[in-house]
């Protein structure tokens, strides 16, 4: 993977040092807080999230778990797709 320099302004990386990630060095902070961040806009998959993270799928879904953050968004239109399949294998079900 390439990398590339950016410039981080000191209060974000102070910040950091407030949140579940304060036990890394401050690139990989930084680095872990964008993959949750496009992990949660939907941009990457979990397992993305936890390979741009720098970490196991399970070790990351754990900081997600701990972040109290959720693993699975289940919208309004999922729901919608799970009323109809459900009613659809009920009506092929009664006699």
């Amino acid at each position: 993977m390439q990398n590339t320099r950016v410039e981080i302004p000191a209060e974000i990386l102070t910040l950091l040092q407030g949140s579940h990630l304060n036990s890394r060095p401050p690139g990989e902070q930084v680095t872990a807080a964008l993959a949750i961040h496009l992990f949660l806009e939907g941009l990457v998959s979990v397992g993305k999230a936890a390979e741009l993270a720098g970490e196991s799928r399970v070790d990351f879904e754990w900081l997600l778990s701990q972040m109290g953050l959720p693993l699975v968004t289940y919208d309004v239109p999922d729901y919608e797709q799970d009323l109809k399949a459900f009613s659809e294998a009920e009506h092929r079900s009664a006699p």
